[in-house]
C-alpha cells in the first residue's frame, strides 16, 4: 500500500543536462568533504 504521492518527471533534454550537472556537482562535493 502506497501511502505517500509518488512524483514521475520528464524533463527536456535541456533540463536533464542541467540535473545531471547538479548532481555530479553535490556528489563531488560530498565526497569531498569527506575527505
Amino acid at each position: 500500500m502506497i501511502i505517500a504521492y509518488q512524483y514521475r518527471l520528464k524533463p527536456t533534454k535541456e533540463q536533464k543536462a542541467k540535473i545531471d550537472n547538479w548532481l555530479s556537482m553535490l556528489c563531488a562535493q560530498y565526497n569531498y568533504l569527506l575527505a
